[in-house]
């Protein structure tokens, strides 16, 4: 089988291509009433893949390795408008793509996966009870847009640096603690936040402590 680029020299300004040229060009492609081989197809040589039918990679030092298969994103389609309460609780996902649509996360919504990394998209204004609790999370970006971060939001990860936006007016119990490598955080004078809203090691600069719980 011939490539393009082969083929386009047969066919060039002042050429004079033969019958076995014009062979070549039709033999270089698929007809629509052929069958095509599965074994020819990139990414179906072994057929179609089922539920439980999984292939294995090989890493750099030539082992297999099912790494690739403990990736498994999230992405929220756009015109989302809210994260529901236990959306994605405890499905072993390491990434969640949201949309700007989206304008709250619910209670539970992603608790209990193993997320790294994680950025609130610019149009949230809620973040429910539990909804990032128990992850991996070692950064966060909150938008100016969040006014609540309520209970246990974002309790028992891995954060090591916080910055909470002054249009944050209230951070609930809990919402941050746990989290032994958060040393410090700065909060706006307006931000009103719950004793325990940050674990004992971290420092809190700013913001208004609520002593009624």
């Amino acid at each position: 089988m011939k490539t393009k680029q082969e083929l386009r020299l047969k066919f060039e300004n002042g050429d004079k291509p033969t019958q076995d040229h014009f062979w070549e060009w039709q033999d270089s492609y698929w007809h629509k009433d052929e069958k095509i081989d599965m074994a020819k197809i990139a990414g179906l040589e072994n057929g179609f893949p089922r539920f439980n039918d999984f292939y294995a990679e090989t890493d750099e030092s030539g082992n297999a390795s099912l790494a690739h298969l403990q990736v498994r994103r999230i992405f929220i389609k756009p015109g989302t408008l809210h994260i529901p309460d236990l959306f994605a609780n405890s499905l072993g996902i390491s990434e969640v793509i949201l949309t700007d649509s989206i304008l709250t996360i619910g209670a539970d919504a992603f608790r209990g996966n193993v997320v790294k990394t994680l950025t609130i998209t610019g149009n949230v204004s809620i973040i429910g009870e539990r909804a990032f609790e128990n992850n991996e999370l070692t950064s966060v970006v909150i938008p100016e847009s969040v006014k609540e971060i309520k209970d246990s939001a974002f309790a028992y990860n891995k954060l090591k640096s916080l910055y909470v936006p002054p249009s944050v007016t209230l951070i609930r119990p809990n919402a941050f603690n746990f989290n032994p490598g958060l040393s410090s955080v700065l909060l706006d004078r307006a931000t009103q936040y719950y004793p325990d809203a940050f674990g004992a090691n971290t420092r809190v600069t700013g913001g208004t402590l609520i002593f009624d719980m």
